[in-house]
């Protein structure tokens, strides 16, 4: 019965040619990424073309002005307002598509070289001083900058967006950017000047590279200022701002609010008073001009992609947005379509099995050894996906050149079991378990023709199942929930998920594939109670991050630091939360590179996430609108579809 309900997944999935992308989280998000290395990235070796069939490179932004620029989307926009979708809470990957064009920070990350550049900011941002005790680092803004609305941007804005982010004790990317642990202050010394102070000389993350202050997103203190005094009054601060509509807030990005329509699309229109409109822009070997040149953007909301490629071939939709990438199987029909273009580029997240350390036997480590061997992951991304993803046994994506080590991570995979064939990963996974403690009703292992049994497979020898597990202090294991998105979804992790939940019952682990709405899974597994503590009311869940910072990655830290602002798996180790600190902490790269890979090493021994696989993402377009550029890391959808640089062709 297992097999032939895997098989019909299996069905659908080879019916699709399903490819996939990215991730739907997102912990860190791409205007977070800075850096100053611009190293060329490569896809990984999959046995897949994953050259762009196209680039526009040459095009440098120089085409005609857009009257509506149209982006198709998979799920709902779900908030409005920024302060939520900075916060764990509205933190998706959807939102951010619709949102992000809307803000800007003192420095970016230019695409498509990922060089640290100034936005809001009037030049390169200055080293630190000492002063007494403290450390100062100041940011002067640019006086012409102004919001939507008309008024200036001002350094009073840069101080009341950290106050309240720190007061507030906002989640998710507020807390690196607020950063109290090390910022002890930000003030406004004039209109223009930023004084950011510190209580130790910070490191790379905060003062240069990772996402702190200099890459906060800035928001105006006239029109927030009195909801936040409302919500400072209320019960629940945090919970009574993120829940305030932003609908009317003045935008400093390229774009700002104009509609949402639960359930059908969501509408953003020009930003008149961008102060960056019509400068040029040089990153990597690409020069281009700041927009926008569409004066309204449409994200309407498709249930399918055979509906959205239908769309975008009659010219409804310019460009599919969706950081699973578009199926394999919609790739032919969109090359031979004269006025479409299909582009593939190696991608900035990966894919993950999570356990929940806080309940048993999750949190048991040899609980946590014994299941994941048994995952075949060459097994499933070659033969059960047909070579559209690849398997991973860490979390820093081989995309990014610059920070992937090779050695390391080869090392990290043949210990995670890489290559192991099925029988060896059941002997293996029965050799753990018992040493643990664990029994059976009914013991798997290889049996004879007599019903000998063996714990090791042998010729003559037929696999038996097991049943009933039992725990060390012989308690019956109840069953198990393995949570992951819908097969409509992303096929490839309800695919995962299949396969996984039918490996374990083999070996007499209760566990059950349970296929749910995105939506749903980020609200059950982002749960937090009244103290912004997570409730955890998990077992096991399948998700992705798209990991937005690819030149200084801050994401380990914040995915598994104990009491991190995304760590709801409820990992706690002294070791990772001293290498995190080392990484932090680094002056130069060389000793971050070093911090970063004994993260790597012991999250794959401590398992809090098991990266399961990648692709590269499948991207399609019109050929009415251009790019300056459609060669870059994650595609075009890590730039929210280039709101700000996409013109008419």
């Amino acid at each position: 019965m297992r097999l032939s309900a895997l098989l019909a997944v299996l069905a659908m999935v080879a019916a699709a040619c399903t490819g996939g992308g990215t991730a739907d989280t997102t912990a860190d998000t791409p205007s977070d990424t800075t850096g100053e290395t611009a190293e060329t990235t490569t896809p990984p070796d999959t046995g897949d073309d994953t050259t762009p069939d196209d680039t526009t490179a040459d095009t440098g932004g120089a085409g005609g002005e857009l009257g509506t620029y149209t982006l198709g989307i998979f799920q709902d926009v779900t908030t409005d307002n920024i302060w939520n979708l900075l916060d764990t809470a509205g933190n998706s990957v959807w939102n951010a598509y619709f949102l992000q064009p809307t803000y800007a920070a003192p420095y970016t990350i230019q695409l498509p070289g990922l060089e640290v550049q100034p936005w809001l900011a009037d030049g390169e941002l200055a080293p630190v001083t000492q002063e007494g005790d403290e450390w100062v680092g100041e940011i002067t803004l640019r006086a012409d900058a102004q919001w939507s609305d008309g008024e200036p941007i001002t350094a009073e804005d840069v101080a009341f967006t950290w106050s309240t982010a720190v007061e507030f004790e906002l989640t998710g990317n507020w807390v690196d950017y607020a950063d109290p642990d090390i910022v002890t202050g930000v003030e406004a010394v004039d209109d223009q000047t930023v004084r950011v102070t510190f209580n130790a000389e910070p490191g790379l993350a905060v003062w240069g590279l990772g996402n702190s202050v200099p890459l906060m997103p800035i928001m105006p203190e006239h029109f927030w200022g009195p909801i936040v005094e409302e919500a400072r009054n209320s019960e629940n601060p945090r919970e009574t701002l993120i829940a305030a509509s932003g609908a009317e807030a003045p935008a400093a990005g390229w774009t700002q609010f104009a509609d949402r329509q639960e359930g059908s699309f969501a509408a953003t229109t020009a930003n008149p008073s961008y102060f960056n409109q019509g400068q040029e822009i040089t990153s990597g070997d690409v020069t281009y001009t700041d927009g926008p040149f569409a004066q309204d953007f449409q994200f309407p909301l498709y249930g399918g992609q055979d509906q959205a490629v239908l769309a975008l071939a009659n010219g409804e939709v310019d460009l599919l947005l969706n950081p699973l990438g578009m199926q394999q199987g919609f790739r032919e029909q969109v090359q031979d379509n004269p006025d479409l273009t299909a582009v593939v580029n190696p991608t900035n997240g990966y894919r993950f099995l999570a356990f929940n350390h806080a309940r048993a036997p999750m949190s048991d480590a040899a609980f946590r050894d014994a299941f994941s061997i048994l995952i075949n992951k060459e097994f499933v991304t070659e033969q059960l996906l047909q070579g559209v993803a690849f398997p991973l046994y860490v979390i820093l994506p081989e995309g990014n050149t610059a920070w992937y080590n090779e050695e390391v991570a080869t090392q990290i995979a043949e210990e995670q079991g890489a290559g192991m064939e099925d029988d060896a990963r059941r002997a293996e996974a029965k050799r753990i378990l018992v040493e643990a403690g664990y029994s059976w009703e009914t013991e798997p292992g290889w049996v004879d023709g007599d019903g000998n049994l063996s714990d090791e497979a042998g010729e003559g020898l037929t696999f038996q199942p097991g049943e009933g597990l039992i725990d060390p202090d012989g308690n019956p294991v109840e069953t198990l929930e393995l949570v992951h998105p819908t097969a409509g979804y992303d096929p490839l992790r309800a695919t995962f998920g299949s396969y996984i939940a039918g490996v374990a019952q083999e070996m007499g682990i209760p566990v059950v594939s349970v296929p749910t709405d995105f939506n749903k899974i980020i609200a059950d597994v982002f749960a937090v109670d009244e103290n912004n503590a997570y409730t955890s009311p998990f077992d096991m869940f399948i998700l992705g991050y798209s990991l937005g910072n690819p030149t200084f990655p801050t994401f380990h830290e914040s995915f598994f630091g104990t009491d991190a602002s995304d760590n709801n798996t409820q990992y706690s180790n002294e070791e990772f939360d001293a290498a995190a600190d080392a990484f932090a902490t680094a002056s130069t790269v060389e000793e971050a590179y070093e911090a970063l890979w004994e993260m790597e090493r012991l999250i794959a021994r401590d398992k809090p996430h098991v990266p399961l696989f990648d692709t590269g993402i499948l991207e399609f377009y019109n050929n009415r609108v251009q790019f300056p550029f459609t060669e870059s890391l994650s595609g075009l959808q890590f730039g929210q579809g280039m709101q700000g640089f996409v013109t008419a062709r």
